[in-house]
C-alpha cells in the first residue's frame, strides 16, 4: 500500500474526473486505478465486541462462534461491481444454463429449481492523463437473497478455525478444523477508515499494519459512486469498508460436536477465489488467535484418523502420503513428526496427534506393495522399406511405449502393429499386475416409506475400516434451495464439506470427499439459516444399523437414536485401481531395405516371334483389369497380393505396353515348394515385369538371401529358377526369354527361335495341360462360346482365351484349342504337359 499524501480535499479524484488521480507508478499519467481490497484483524477481534462463542446445547446460536468481518479498500480505484452490462442486459447461471434478460428484470427465478446467480462485471478506472474513462469486466456472480431483501456477492470472504501448526509461517497454510457458514455479502461503503479507526492498516496480518484514515488517501477518498445493495451496482469506495456484523445472519462458524476447547485461529479471507481485479492480491487474509471455551473439554479424549491419498496397496517405487487428524505436534510410528508423512515400504503407520482433545492415537493403517510381474519376452519385427511392423511380447497385461521410461502409450495387448515407420525404431513393452478399482454401495436404499421430510440437526455416525473416497450419496428434499453436508471427524474436526443447490425430489449429491481411516465419523446436513436449508427426507421405520459399507465401514447409527436414519442414502464408494509395472523389454522394429528384382518372361499365347515380343491385344480391347486377377482364383497372398494399378498405367504403347498380370513369388532356399513371398506385377509386350505403378522393379518384403524365382500365369504353365539366387535391395535381373537360362524340371519352358515362353493352354490353372479326359483345358473353351456351336466366340478377360487376344474361340483361325493340342504333342491326343515347379 503506497500512502497517498494529503491533498486539498476540493481536489477530488473521481469517476469523471481523473486530474487528481496519481497512478501506482511514480509519475505514470496513464493507468488503471485498481482497488486493493483487505480484511481487518482488528474488526474481527473488537467489533462487535470480538467474536461470541456458544455451547452446543446453547438456547440460541447452539454450535457456532459468531465472527464479525471488515472489508477495507485501501487501493487507488473503487471496487464496483455492477449487474448489467453494457447493453443494458442482465445474466443469470441457472446450473448449467444461462439466460439473459433485460435490465428491469432484477429478480430472475430459474424455471428448474436452481438458485439464480447473476454474472457481474467489475467496472475498472483508467486514467488517461486529466480524462477518465472505464471498461466492464465480467467477474463473479450475485445471489438475491429473499429474507435480506437484496443482493449477495458470492464468495466474498471465508472464515474458518484453525489449528496452528509447527514451522508454518502461513495461517492459510494451517489446517481448519472448522468453517464458516457465510460467504456472500450485499458490497457497500458502509463506513470510512477514519470512522471505524483501526481497521484501514498498511498491512493485516495480525497485530501488524500502521493505521490509515481518510486523509491517508490524499485525493483519492471517497472514490467511487458511494454503494450500497443494489442490484445494479455494489462496491466499496477508495478509504472506505464494508462491514458486517456477528449479529447478522450466517455471520458465524460453524463448531461441530466433539471440538474440544483449546486455543485455535480464526482465519479470515476476501475474495477467496481473486474473482476481483485488484493491487495486490497478496493482502487479502487475516488471522487472530481465540480459545474455545465453551465447547468438549480439553484433553478429553477420543481418537484421531490418518488420510491417505490413495489405496493403501501400492506398486514398488510409488509413495502414499499418509495425513494425521490436525493437532499441534505429530509422533508417527515410524519417528517421523510432521502432519503427513511419505510412504514408500509396506508396513504399519500409525500416529499420536497432540490436540485440544489430548493425546490422540489413529488406528493403524496396514500399507502393501503389490508384487510387480516379470519383465515381458518379447519379438521383435521388420518392415520393409516402410510401414508397420509387427512386434509380440509375452504377459498379461502388456502395454507399448515408445520410450524406455515414461513416453508415449503406443499400444495395448501381446501384439502391437507400430505406426507407420520409415527408419528403425526401438519400442518398450511392459506388465501390468493390475489391482482393479472397486464401488462399492452402502448405506440405508432410498425410500419413499417410513418416514418424513425433517429440518433437524442430527448425524449419522459411521467407521472406515480404510481411507476411503466417498464419491456420492442420494437425498430428497421438499423444497428447492441450498443445503450444506460436511463430514467431521469423532473429535469434531472438519474433513470435508460442500454446498449445494438442489430441485425438488431425489437427487445424487456429488462430493468425492476422501474419507480418512476412523471410528465414530459424523456426517449429515448440517447449516441451517437465511441462505441454507434441510428439510430433507429422514426414516423412523425400518432402520436397522449396522448399513454394511462393502468392506471398507459400516454406518454404525444415528445420534438420535438406533431407531432414525437421517438424510443421505445410497452411498457410492469409490477404490482406485492399483497399477504395479514390470521393467520395460526393448524390442526393435527394423525398417529393412526389401528386394528388388527384374524379372522378364514371355508367355506363348501372345508371343509374336516375327516381331520378337508379344501383342497386347487385352490392353488394346480394355480389358487388362486394374486389380491382380491371382487372389480371387484363390492363390494365397504370401507377404503380398492385391496390388492394383491405374488406368494411366495401362495407356502405355510400344514396347512398354501392359500385355497382363502374371505373379511372382520367393520360395525358400531349401525348400522350394514354400512360397515366402509374392508380387504381381504386369508384363509388357518386351517381357519386363514391372510393379503396378508400370516402372519401377518388383520389390519383396523378404531379407536378403538365397531365393528360388517363379513365375506363373493365369493359363500358361509355371517355370522357376533351377537354383536359388541371391537377391537383394539391388535389384537383380533374372531373364527368363533366354533359353540358357536354367529353369525347374526338364521342360519348364518352350523355344521358339531364339526366344523360351512358358507354354500356352492351363485353362483349368491346374499345373498340367490335357486336350482330352477329365478336368482337360479344351471343354471350358466350348463351354465358354455356348457349348453348342463351335464357331461362335466370347470376348473378354477369360482363361479359356489361351492365345490373349481377347476372344475365345474353339475353332477357326487364332483358336485357343489347337495350342493346346500342340503343346501336348500334337498326335497323341491323351498325351499330357506338367507344370515344373515343385
Amino acid at each position: 500500500m503506497l500512502v497517498l499524501p494529503a491533498l486539498d480535499l476540493s481536489a477530488q479524484c473521481t469517476t469523471s474526473n481523473a486530474t487528481s488521480c496519481t497512478c501506482e507508478i511514480a509519475g505514470q499519467t496513464n493507468c488503471v486505478l485498481l482497488p486493493d481490497l483487505t480484511i481487518s484483524w482488528h474488526a474481527l477481534q473488537t467489533y462487535a465486541s470480538g467474536p461470541s462463542e456458544y455451547s452446543q446445547t446453547a438456547s440460541g446460536n447452539a454450535a457456532r462462534l459468531r465472527v464479525s468481518g471488515s472489508t477495507p479498500n485501501i487501493g487507488r480505484g473503487p471496487l464496483e461491481v455492477r449487474g448489467v452490462n453494457n447493453l443494458g442486459q442482465r445474466s443469470f447461471i441457472c446450473g448449467p444454463d444461462t439466460f439473459t434478460v433485460n435490465q428491469s428484470q432484477s429478480n430472475f427465478t430459474c424455471s428448474n429449481g436452481h438458485e439464480a446467480r447473476q454474472i457481474l462485471y467489475q467496472r475498472k478506472y483508467q486514467k488517461n492523463g486529466n480524462a477518465m474513462s472505464y471498461t466492464d469486466v465480467r467477474t463473479g456472480t450475485m445471489t438475491y437473497h429473499p429474507t435480506h431483501g437484496h443482493y449477495h456477492v458470492d464468495d466474498w470472504t471465508t472464515m474458518s478455525l484453525r489449528l496452528e501448526q509447527p514451522g508454518v509461517s502461513d495461517p492459510r497454510q494451517w489446517p481448519i478444523v472448522a468453517t464458516g457458514g457465510k460467504i456472500g455479502f450485499c458490497l457497500m461503503d458502509l463506513s470510512t477508515c477514519s470512522s471505524s479507526n483501526g481497521h484501514c492498516r498498511t498491512q493485516q496480518e495480525y497485530l501488524q499494519g500502521t493505521v490509515l484514515t481518510n486523509t491517508s488517501f490524499g485525493s483519492h477518498y471517497g472514490f467511487g459512486l458511494g454503494y450500497g445493495c443494489s442490484p445494479d451496482v455494489q462496491g466499496i469506495s477508495v478509504g472506505k469498508t464494508d462491514i458486517y456484523s456477528e449479529s447478522l445472519d450466517g455471520m458465524w462458524i460453524n463448531l461441530m460436536p466433539g471440538l474440544c476447547n483449546g486455543n485455535y485461529w480464526i482465519v479470515a479471507d476476501v475474495d477467496p477465489n481473486n474473482d476481483f481485479e485488484e493491487e495486490n492480491e497478496g493482502n487479502n487474509w487475516t488471522a487472530i488467535p481465540f480459545a474455545l471455551t465453551q465447547q468438549t473439554a480439553a484433553n478429553s479424549g477420543g481418537s484421531a484418523g490418518i488420510q491417505a491419498d490413495g489405496r493403501l496397496v501400492m506398486a514398488p517405487g510409488t509413495t502414499r502420503t499418509l495425513t494425521a487428524t490436525p493437532g499441534t505436534a505429530y509422533l508417527w510410528s515410524n519417528g517421523s513428526t510432521s502432519r503427513s508423512i511419505p510412504v514408500t515400504a509396506a508396513g504399519s503407520y500409525s500416529c499420536t496427534v497432540t490436540a485440544p482433545c489430548g493425546s490422540l492415537l489413529t488406528p493403524s493403517v496396514n500399507v502393501s506393495i503389490l508384487t510387480p510381474p516379470a519383465a515381458p519376452a518379447v519379438t521383435h519385427g521388420t518392415v520393409y522399406d516402410a510401414g508397420s511392423a509387427q512386434l509380440s511380447a509375452t504377459g498379461a497385461n502388456i502395454r507399448w511405449y515408445d520410450a524406455a521410461s515414461g513416453g508415449n502409450l503406443v499400444g495395448t495387448g501381446n501384439s502391437l502393429s507400430t505406426p507407420f515407420i520409415t527408419s528403425t525404431t526401438t519400442y518398450y513393452a511392459e506388465d501390468r499386475n493390475v489391482l482393479p478399482a472397486e464401488t462399492v454401495n452402502g448405506g440405508m436404499a432410498q425410500n419413499a416409506t417410513g418416514g418424513a421430510f425433517n429440518s433437524s440437526k442430527h448425524w449419522q455416525y459411521f467407521d472406515a475400516y480404510q481411507p476411503f473416497r466417498l464419491r456420492s450419496f442420494k437425498v430428497r428434499a421438499n423444497s428447492a434451495g441450498k443445503r450444506h453436508f460436511v463430514l467431521v471427524d469423532r473429535v469434531g474436526t472438519l474433513i470435508a464439506e460442500k454446498y449445494v443447490i438442489l430441485p425438488i425430489g431425489w437427487s445424487t449429491v456429488v462430493v468425492d470427499w476422501d474419507v480418512p481411516a476412523g471410528t465414530n465419523h459424523r456426517i449429515s446436513a448440517y447449516d441451517d439459516n437465511s441462505e441454507v436449508v434441510r428439510d430433507l427426507w429422514r426414516n423412523d421405520a425400518g432402520v436397522s444399523y449396522p448399513f454394511n459399507l462393502g468392506s471398507v465401514g459400516a454406518i454404525t447409527g444415528c445420534s438420535q437414536g438406533p431407531s432414525f436414519y437421517y438424510y443421505l442414502y445410497d452411498w457410492e464408494i469409490t477404490i482406485p485401481e492399483v497399477v504395479s509395472v514390470s521393467p520395460r523389454t526393448a524390442t526393435v522394429a527394423t525398417v529393412a531395405p526389401s528386394l528388388s528384382l527384374l524379372p522378364k518372361v514371355f508367355m506363348e499365347g501372345p508371343f509374336d516371334a516375327g516381331a520378337g515380343e508379344m501383342r497386347d491385344d487385352l490392353r488394346v480391347s480394355g480389358l487388362v483389369p486394374q486389380a491382380e486377377p491371382y487372389s480371387a482364383m484363390g492363390l494365397p497372398a504370401v507377404n503380398g497380393g492385391g496390388e492394383t494399378t491405374t488406368a494411366g498405367v495401362l495407356l502405355a504403347s510400344g514396347s512398354n505396353a501392359i500385355v497382363d498380370w502374371v505373379r511372382v513369388e520367393l520360395r525358400q532356399h531349401d525348400a522350394p515348394g514354400t512360397v515366402l513371398a509374392v508380387r504381381h506385377g504386369l508384363v509388357q509386350r518386351d517381357g519386363d515385369v514391372v510393379a503396378s505403378d508400370g516402372v519401377s522393379p518388383l520389390r519383396f518384403p523378404v531379407p536378403v538371401g538365397n531365393y528360388f524365382v517363379a513365375v506363373r500365369h493365369r493359363n500358361h504353365l509355371a517355370c522357376m529358377t533351377a537354383s536359388p539366387l541371391l537377391l537383394s535391395a539391388a535389384s537383380t535381373p533374372i531373364d527368363f526369354t533366354l533359353p540358357a537360362t536354367s529353369t525347374w524340371g526338364s521342360t519348364a519352358r518352350k523355344v521358339i527361335g531364339a526366344k523360351a515362353v512358358l507354354f500356352a493352354g492351363n485353362a483349368l490353372f491346374d499345373q498340367i495341360i490335357r486336350y482330352t479326359g477329365t478336368s482337360n483345358d479344351r471343354d471350358p473353351i466350348l463351354t465358354r462360346v455356348g457349348g453348342v456351336v463351335p464357331t461362335a466366340t466370347m470376348a473378354g478377360y477369360h482363361p479359356e482365351d489361351v492365345n490373349l487376344d481377347g476372344i475365345v474361340r474353339y475353332s477357326g483361325a487364332g483358336n485357343d484349342r489347337d495350342p493346346i493340342l500342340v503343346n501336348i504333342g500334337g498326335a497323341v491326343v491323351t498325351s499330357t504337359l506338367n507344370e515344373s515347379l515343385p
